[in-house]
């Protein structure tokens, strides 16, 4: 599938299932991320019962994110990417993004940014969108966040380093606790999560090697 084309082709369009909110005060990065989606789902022509079967998860659901409703969960997302065939990485908000144009340099807090389940995880893409195959990412996760309700596993590498709070990350059953300072790296075939038990925010420098969309490990999350 060719990433950039759909990506360049997902545009706001009034009156698309655009909520009255949307349409009065301007589309959200909830309301892009469901734009998103439904035109991924288009792309591939896929009816809501179609990608529900496929990622399992429910029509409802979908049909919120899609008009903006409700923001995803990270888990949520890593089925839908699964499931269309999409790394994660696509779902970045690129109107967030500012570099020099030319696709080298991205300047401080000008990066892509993903913000996934209300209670709060938040990605900064600190490579450019159209670097394949590789993420340096700052991740800030509000405390009791998390990736999700079970493990999932991609291709590539996971690798960071934990600049601020602390962070619970699980790899092939083992859960190691990570301080300020603490870095980690591993296969990301392994079955991992990941989630913030502390009393303040955690961030993370994050590199991911991934280019295909996540393979889920379980179907715990619905």
């Amino acid at each position: 599938m060719n990433y950039e084309r759909l990506r360049s082709s997902t545009t706001v369009r009034r009156g698309a299932g655009m909520t009255d909110r949307a349409e009065r005060d301007g589309p959200t990065d909830v309301d892009r991320l469901g734009f998103k989606l439904r035109d991924l789902r288009r792309s591939q022509a896929l009816s809501l019962q179609d990608l529900s079967r496929r990622a399992d998860v429910s029509v409802g659901t979908l049909s919120q994110l899609e008009r903006g409703l409700s923001r995803p969960s990270l888990r949520t997302l890593q089925k839908i990417g699964a499931a269309a065939g999409v790394p994660l990485s696509w779902f970045f908000d690129e109107t967030s993004e500012k570099n020099e144009g030319d696709g080298v340099v991205v300047r401080k807090g000008q990066g892509a940014k993903l913000n996934v389940t209300a209670g709060g995880i938040s990605k900064t893409l600190l490579t450019p969108l159209s670097v394949n195959g590789l993420q340096l990412m700052m991740v800030t996760m509000e405390p009791n966040s998390a990736s999700g309700h079970g493990s999932y596993t991609h291709e590539g590498h996971d690798a960071g380093v934990v600049v601020a709070g602390s962070l619970n990350l699980e790899v092939d059953g083992r859960v190691y606790v990570l301080a300020t300072g603490d870095s980690f790296g591993f296969d990301s075939s392994l079955p991992h999560q990941f989630e913030n038990r502390g009393n303040t925010q955690a961030q993370i420098l994050w590199v991911n090697t991934q280019s295909t969309a996540p393979k889920l490990a379980s179907d715990a999350d619905g």
